[in-house]
């Protein structure tokens, strides 16, 4: 798999080089802690994806907690000038979901300034070996920064609160494998309704800020979210510690 290739290759790189100094190894010295990560990347295994209702709530800590205990920090990040409001674990894992997945094409729902968008687009022209397009959508296109700019980055003017103002033409033309991000929290599950009919088996589907909707409501969504086909990736959901992520429960994949 894309994500264990490394460890595989230092692995075997060290036994073939360096047999018994397993001290070469560091992290990897012990074929169980090999063994450990490997079932974590591999997309087969039996217990990385699961419904999204057999989850709980908890949370190891509150990723947003940065945002709260600092002055400079989460609450304040940038990129390249911009403000991109995400927690440093969630960044850390789109990257790694984006050289997994290889998306040919990230929708972004909520534009803000135009940081994130921009992010994703420079992350996408470094880690895909064959990038695609990035798409964010906003209905207060003003606010977007002109510095915002970026080949493979388009911004268009949509009011999310009206899930058929996303324009189905250019939906069908869009490339697979897709990367969807809802950051906007506006009609979020008529929204994903209206985009799950696109999207194709593998395809990826992040609605981020999930603990400030938690309610009948949201937990309703979440069943239809499992009913439309979609399981919980526990790689991402739990990668700093069970649900360490603004996106709790809710890195979903189209089985």
């Amino acid at each position: 798999m894309k994500l264990a290739s490394g460890y595989k290759a230092l692995w075997e790189a060290t036994q073939t080089n360096y047999p018994g100094q397993t001290g070469v190894v560091g992290l990897l010295s012990h074929a169980l802690a090999f063994e450990e990560m490997s079932s974590v990347v591999n997309a087969d295994h039996s217990g990385r994806f699961v419904k999204p209702t057999a989850r709980g709530w908890r949370s190891s800590i509150d990723p947003w907690g940065f945002k709260r205990s600092t002055t400079v920090g989460a609450l304040a990040h940038t990129y390249k000038g911009l403000i991109n409001y995400k927690t440093p674990y969630d960044l850390a894992m789109y990257t790694r979901l984006i050289w997994e997945l290889q998306p040919r094409t990230i929708l972004e729902l909520g534009s803000f300034q135009g940081g994130s968008g921009l992010w994703f687009a420079d992350q996408m022209s470094i880690v895909c070996e064959n990038p695609g397009e990035v798409h964010s959508f906003d209905l207060h296109t003003k606010r977007i920064h002109e510095s915002a700019k970026h080949p493979l980055l388009t911004f268009h003017q949509v009011d999310l609160s009206d899930a058929k103002t996303l324009d189905k033409n250019l939906l069908m033309r869009l490339p697979h494998p897709w990367l969807v991000i809802d950051d906007a929290h506006v009609q979020v599950f008529p929204i994903f309704t209206y985009l799950s009919q696109f999207l194709l088996s593998g395809d990826y589907y992040v609605i981020e800020d999930v603990m400030i909707m938690l309610n009948k409501e949201l937990l309703d969504g979440f069943q239809s979210v499992e009913h439309a086909g979609f399981l919980v990736d526990t790689y991402y959901t739990d990668a700093f510690g069970t649900n360490v992520t603004a996106a709790t429960n809710a890195w979903f994949r189209k089985s």
